[in-house]
């Protein structure tokens, strides 16, 4: 069913999904072009704090487009925050991110002893401030972006556009692909197995799938945000005891 904003917008539903695409295009893919024409190199064989820059600027873009994109689609629309479905719940949105993340525990593990280990992390040395920048982006700006990219925007406006199934598997792909040039990059510098790469795609598109169906059932960006904040906690945890 299509929303009456989406329906209102003078230009009609047509250019919906075009505007989506874009956004999500500029805001993950854009840094990566700038870089290369730059530097010749991609960043993420940039220094460090070569590479925490074009990830902030990623993570910003993932912030700050969708507030554009929301507006020209929605021009006489509310408030932002509430249109892209960031409306607090209370305990429901508690519950959903927490079981969320409990269920996303479970399909980690269960990944793990069907596939084995997956793709990790490029490992750099970081010095105080690096780390402390790093900390900050994960924990500060990296689920909060994401959040409002795929599930606040995307998930939210492909629902009213084109329904549920296709608001839930569309991000899902998005998400899938936003995190592909660094798998890809990791893997080739680990002399990845296949197992490792199967390992990493299902949990990335398990955990995609997951958070855009916790979205949808509770009607709240909020609960995939506090989902997406636990499981960064986790991997900082994990990567200090490494």
């Amino acid at each position: 069913m299509i929303s009456s904003e989406i329906k209102s917008h003078a230009v009609g539903i047509k250019l919906v999904l075009p505007v989506l695409l874009l956004a999500w295009f500029a805001a993950n893919f854009i840094p990566h072009i700038v870089v290369y024409l730059l530097t010749g190199k991609i960043y993420y064989r940039l220094s460090p704090v070569g590479g925490l820059l074009a990830e902030t600027s990623i993570m910003l873009l993932n912030l700050c487009l969708p507030f554009i994109a929301y507006r020209y689609l929605f021009p006489e629309g509310g408030s932002i925050w509430k249109g892209m479905g960031w409306k607090w719940t209370g305990w429901s949105s508690i519950g959903f991110g927490l079981g969320g993340f409990i269920a996303l525990l479970a399909i980690m593990v269960v990944t793990q002893i069907v596939f084995g280990p997956p793709i990790g992390g490029g490992g750099m040395k970081l010095n105080v401030f690096e780390f402390v920048w790093t900390l900050l982006l994960m924990l500060v700006l990296t689920a909060l972006s994401e959040e409002m990219m795929f599930r606040g925007f995307l998930q939210t406006v492909l629902t009213q556009s084109s329904g549920a199934w296709v608001g839930v598997l569309l991000p899902v792909v998005l998400f899938g692909l936003r995190h592909l040039p660094m798998d890809i990059y990791n893997g080739l510098q680990q002399g990845a197995a296949p197992a490792a790469w199967a390992s990493r795609m299902a949990q990335l598109y398990a955990t995609a799938l997951l958070m855009g169906f916790v979205r949808h059932k509770a009607g709240s960006t909020w609960a995939t945000w506090i989902m997406h904040e636990c499981l960064l906690c986790l991997i900082i945890v994990l990567g200090l005891l490494q």
